[in-house]
C-alpha cells in the first residue's frame, strides 16, 4: 500500500524569499532577546509553531498572524523588507 503525504498549508517551498521569511522570525525573536516560549506568547501562538517558523517548515500565514508578526518586528526594530539579491538564471 503506497501512501502519499500532502504538504501542509503555509509550508515553504524553498525559494529564497521564503527562506528570508523563515530567517526573519529568528532575527526578530533574537533582537528582542526572547525565548521561543516568550515569543510564542507575544505572537499569541504555540512554541511548536514558532519552532516550525524558525526551521522553515511553516511561514506566518493569515492576516492576524502576519499583523502580529509585523507589530512585534517593528517593536524589535527589525525590518521585514526583502533584501534585493541578484538572481542569475
Amino acid at each position: 500500500m503506497e501512501t502519499t503525504t500532502k504538504p501542509r498549508i503555509g509550508r515553504p517551498k524553498g525559494s529564497a524569499q521564503e527562506k528570508q521569511k523563515s530567517d526573519a522570525v529568528f532575527r526578530v525573536r533574537s533582537a528582542m532577546g526572547m525565548t521561543q516560549e516568550e515569543f510564542a506568547r507575544a505572537m499569541n501562538s504555540s512554541i511548536a509553531t514558532i519552532r516550525r517558523y524558525e526551521q522553515g517548515q511553516l511561514l506566518p500565514g493569515g492576516i492576524a498572524q502576519k499583523a502580529a508578526f509585523a507589530k512585534v518586528a517593528k517593536r524589535a526594530g527589525v525590518s521585514l523588507e526583502a533584501k534585493s539579491e541578484e538572481v542569475t538564471a
